[in-house]
Formats: structure tokens, C-alpha cells, sequence
């Protein structure tokens, strides 16, 4: 009797008012949190989308113009230019880099000696920050005493002009981009690639199955969540990409390499014309919103199973 009494005693009593202030301050625990969201995140979005909506100039009065200056964007000839340079851009730099991040984990995600210094050596680029990337190419890439150009020389070839001719200058920005985040590619996929059962492959070596085989029933059900990650992190990071173009170029040879996001720098620190660079901003917001939107749905739907692969023969 003595010991269920004091077992009776050690149990806490949960009354209606402790529970009421536990829930309370688990509740008051996300007020950071969200005030920290509000305050770096939404406030800003809210205060360009209504910048976007006045005709504000540096040093001058901000009178409300609603939706002029995206007619007057919509209207003018360069910005579309633009928007289709920063499309193009996206597409091909995403492509290769999804090509060659796959081709790559494939071929690191052998278990072979050393790999360990060669994914280092992989990984490296991703690592730099933007603009040592785009200094670091700027200076190889030069006419005059760059290494490319000094390599393509000694071989008995003329020098390119990759910064200056608009037939390069904008695959210079491509290969940029691809050379630093084709190994964010590589990590997801071999991310995706660690998750497959080695009963499978097994089971596909001995089977003989094709390598289309192998990559559609066992493979791709790992790596479809991981590369679609890696799309859409990488189309939305390219669609809104500013530091390659704007050390490499400087937007240049004339609009050529001139992104939307490097379009808005342009309006807002050399133009001085802040209404226009915020409506900007929420063009790529929109763009960005759209592929999201698309992209995203896809991640959420459930992978075919391994055990679909077995089903197979596989």
C-alpha cells in the first residue's frame, strides 16, 4: 500500500489550466520565428510590390501610377529581349548540368580507389562563392592574357574572344554556370543512387538487363525525387541568376548577356528608376512562381517502389 502511494504521488497531475498554458507556450514558441519570416521575407515582397505600383524616381515624389510600369515593360522590345536571354540561359545551362550530374554520379557512385580526393575535386567549384567563381573565369577567359585563350594558341589556333563577340559571350556565362552547379547535380544524384537495394543490381547483373532496363525499373524510382529537386532548385537559382553575367560581361556585348535580374540592377543603380526595377523584380517573382508551381506537385507524388523492379523480372 505504501509503495502505490507513492507511486500515486510521483505520477503529475495534468489539470484543464497546466495543459491550457503548456498549449500556450508551444504556441508562442513560433512567434520568433514568424516575426523573423515577416520581417526579412514578406514585408520586403509587400513594400516592392507596392514601389512597383508608384512612379519613384531617386530624389524625387512618388505618385501612384497602378499597373503602368508593366505595360511599360511589356511594351518595350528589350525587356522581352532580355526575358528570352534569361530563358535561354536557364534552359541550356539546366540541361547540360542535369546531363552531366547524372553521367557523373553514375560513374562516382562506383566504388573504385581514390574517389574520395576525386569528389573533392568535384565538389570544389560548388563550394567557391559566385563572385570568386566569376573572377576566377573572367581572368581565364580573357583575350589578351587568359589561360583558355593561351592553351587555344599554342596549339596553333586563334585566340577567342569569349567576353567581347556576342557568338561566345553568352556560352561563356553558360559554361560558367554549368562548371560551378553540375556538381550539386552529382551530389543529389549520388544521394538518390545510395538509396537503391544492392540485391537489385544484383539481381539485375544476373538477369542481363539492359542498361535502359536498369535505369527505368531500378534506378529511376530512387532518383526521381532527388533530380527533381535538383530542377527546380537549379531552374529557379538560373532564372533569377545575377553575379555570372554581371562580373564575366557586365551584361554585355550590348544586352546580350543581360539577365532580367542584372536588367533590374541596371534601372534601380545606374537609371535611378526604382519603380521600374521593382516591377521587375515580381516579373521574375511570377516566373519563378510558375515553375515552382509545376515542378513541385511532381516532388510530391509517390515513387514507384522497388518492389515494382521485382515485379519486373528485374
Amino acid at each position: 500500500m505504501a509503495q502505490q502511494s507513492a507511486a500515486a504521488e510521483a505520477v503529475p497531475v495534468t489539470t484543464p489550466a497546466t495543459g491550457a498554458r503548456d498549449k500556450w507556450f508551444r504556441r508562442t514558441l513560433f512567434i520568433p520565428p514568424l516575426g523573423f519570416l515577416v520581417l526579412m521575407t514578406i514585408f520586403p515582397l509587400l513594400y516592392s510590390l507596392g514601389v512597383s505600383l508608384f512612379n519613384y524616381s531617386l530624389g524625387g515624389t512618388a505618385k501612384f501610377a497602378g499597373f503602368s510600369n508593366y505595360v511599360t515593360l511589356f511594351r518595350d522590345p528589350s525587356f522581352w529581349q532580355v526575358t528570352f536571354i534569361t530563358i535561354r540561359i536557364a534552359l541550356f545551362a539546366v540541361a547540360i548540368e542535369m546531363v552531366l550530374g547524372v553521367l557523373l554520379g553514375f560513374a562516382l557512385h562506383q566504388k573504385l580507389p581514390g574517389m574520395g580526393l576525386f569528389l573533392l575535386i568535384i565538389f570544389l567549384p560548388m563550394m567557391l562563392a559566385p563572385l570568386v567563381v566569376g573572377l576566377f573565369w573572367r581572368f581565364l577567359l580573357d583575350q589578351t592574357f587568359g589561360l583558355v585563350d593561351y592553351l587555344i594558341a599554342s596549339v596553333g589556333f586563334k585566340p577567342i574572344p569569349w567576353l567581347t563577340h556576342p557568338r561566345y559571350a553568352l556560352l561563356s556565362v553558360i559554361i560558367v554556370d554549368v562548371w560551378q552547379w553540375t556538381p550539386f547535380v552529382v551530389l543529389l544524384t549520388l544521394a538518390g543512387l545510395g538509396t537503391v537495394p544492392p540485391d537489385l543490381e544484383e539481381a539485375a547483373e544476373l538477369d542481363r538487363a539492359s542498361v535502359w532496363m536498369r535505369f527505368k525499373h531500378i534506378y529511376w524510382p530512387h532518383l526521381r525525387f532527388p533530380l527533381l529537386l535538383a530542377l527546380t532548385f537549379r531552374l529557379i537559382d538560373t532564372l533569377k541568376l545575377f553575379d555570372t553575367p554581371f562580373i564575366l560581361t557586365g551584361g554585355g556585348p550590348g544586352n546580350l548577356t543581360t539577365t532580367l535580374s542584372l536588367l533590374g540592377y541596371r534601372f534601380h543603380f545606374q537609371f535611378f528608376q526604382i519603380s521600374t526595377a521593382a516591377a521587375i523584380s515580381w516579373v521574375i517573382v511570377i516566373i519563378i512562381n510558375i515553375v515552382a508551381n509545376i515542378l513541385v506537385p511532381q516532388m510530391q507524388k509517390a515513387p514507384r517502389g522497388s518492389e515494382e523492379a521485382v515485379d519486373t523480372g528485374l
